[in-house]
């Protein structure tokens, strides 16, 4: 008995989706990249279980001979993890919900360990967890990833919507090109946030060399500081007579902690923080860091309780309580980590390298200076592979994001079980998303609409396919 054809209002949560998913067209120099691409996106959207790529074959209904097709799809080189990653931004920056502070966009960036045991895969290493949560061992084997993100949404209701992730650790170059952790962001950074972008990052990311970076491109940084960072206050007027020497290139010095002893220039507003509002005590100063020739704003704030915390803007147009909400919102990227995990199993890839040779248990760095030509590039196309699938689970996710933010009243009507507590913003929440368009999938898959992509797609392979399995629930 064949699927009856979606509900009219159902069909609207689906063509949003192929029309934002269509503008990713110029992204692919063949059409069949492109194809898979989309039919690889849905089926993140659609499976009910994270098990790697087989589970977005069955999630199409497909038939087992086109697994090695999708697999391909992670190693082509008609598609680049640049390229789809700029297209995909464009989209995401091109809508109205986009969140700016001032006029400026605001993005989020950090880093996520996540555990592999595979002995073969590149980039997998021994990697320590610094966290509160009890329920995370200090170390673990795994990947790092950094990622870096777009906030949207309205006041009350954001979310880290993701654009760009990038394997950052784990293997090694020549010592002369073998940039850090923190090097490799600023240079996502540079790559992705437009000029005039505002990026908020965690205290890990507070170094001079990022801040520079960020600096010559146009782009503010919002971050966190410790107690025991030291600055400088301005240079006082040269004289007019300047004696013997080098003349001085930086001012005071002050450590930050120190001017929580100053008396002067507080005041105390009721501002966001991550658990929530709370009262802060706090005041602004502008001191020189990582540059004598351009300042700097700190927040130096704490509350009633004596909790002390130190803020940094690189923008000096921003007052005091503007850059405190700002940093608060870096805790979306966290929950965004944590949807990635367990909504769309973003991490569950499981691409091995047979000629590599395995690692230990508790191994280092992969050094590339030691392995031969060809395995050095197969190690490097693995690690793209890894950042795509990564990459394309957090296209599904923005998308889940797009629809909450866009369709919220819709997506409300047509959730199709109950949950007991829902956002008190009024937005769904990505699993409510998720969870809709699961519902109503069957119809929508295996019904005939000419407009839209993937039962047109999809359509081109089944009509060859004599044992298709079940279809996706």
């Amino acid at each position: 008995m064949s699927a009856s054809p979606p509900t009219p209002s159902a069909m609207v949560l689906f063509s949003r989706v192929d029309q934002l998913l269509a503008q990713l067209r110029p992204a692919f120099k063949r059409m069949a990249s492109f194809r898979w691409f989309l039919m690889l996106v849905w089926s993140m959207l659609l499976r009910p279980d994270g098990r790697g790529v087989t589970s977005c074959v069955n999630a199409l209904g497909l038939a087992e001979r086109y697994y090695h097709q999708a697999l391909h799809f992670f190693r082509s080189k008609a598609l680049s993890n640049e390229a789809l990653v700029a297209a995909w931004h464009k989209v995401v920056l091109s809508l109205p919900i986009v969140w700016r502070l001032n006029g400026r966009p605001v993005y989020v960036g950090d880093g996520i360990k996540v555990a592999k045991e595979g002995r073969r895969m590149p980039g997998v290493k021994r990697l320590h967890q610094e966290s509160g949560n009890t329920s995370k061992p200090p170390w673990i084997r795994g990947h790092y990833f950094g990622a870096l993100g777009l906030l949207i949404g309205r006041p009350g209701a954001l979310f880290h919507c993701p654009i760009a992730h990038q394997l950052q650790d784990g293997l090694k170059g020549t010592p002369e090109t073998d940039p850090t952790s923190v090097d490799r962001t600023a240079a996502l950074i540079r790559q992705i946030v437009p000029r005039g972008g505002l990026i908020v990052l965690d205290a890990f990311f507070a170094a001079a060399a990022l801040l520079s970076t960020c600096i010559e491109g146009g782009v503010d940084v919002i971050t966190r500081v410790r107690g025991t960072t030291v600055a400088w206050r301005p240079l006082p007027p040269a004289p007019e007579r300047r004696g013997r020497g080098r003349p001085r290139r930086w001012g005071e010095k002050v450590i930050l902690r120190d001017l929580y002893g100053d008396t002067d220039g507080w005041r105390t507003d009721r501002l966001r923080v991550y658990e929530g509002e709370r009262e802060l005590t706090w005041k602004v100063v502008d001191l020189h860091w990582h540059s004598p020739d351009v300042p700097v704003r700190f927040v130096i704030a704490h509350d009633a309780e004596g909790g002390r915390i130190i803020f940094l803007s690189t923008s000096l147009s921003l007052t005091g309580p503007e850059i405190v909400n700002a940093y608060s919102w870096r805790f979306k990227i966290e929950v965004n980590f944590r949807a990635l995990h367990q909504i769309l199993s973003a991490f569950d890839y499981h691409f091995w390298l047979k000629p590599l040779e395995r690692a230990e248990r508790w191994s280092k760095n992969l050094d590339l200076s030691d392995c031969p030509q060809l395995l050095r590039s197969k190690i490097l196309a693995k690690v793209a592979a890894y950042e795509r699938f990564v990459n394309l689970a957090g296209i599904a996710l923005g998308l889940l994001q797009i629809l909450a933010v866009e369709q919220p009243t819709l997506v409300h009507r047509l959730f199709p079980i109950w949950f007991r507590t829902l956002p008190s913003h009024g937005l769904p929440s990505e699993q409510v998303v998720h969870i809709t368009l699961q519902h109503h999938a069957p119809r929508f898959m295996h019904g005939s609409h000419p407009d839209l992509l993937l039962p047109k797609f999809l359509a081109r392979l089944r009509p060859q396919d004599p044992t298709r399995v079940a279809r996706a629930a």
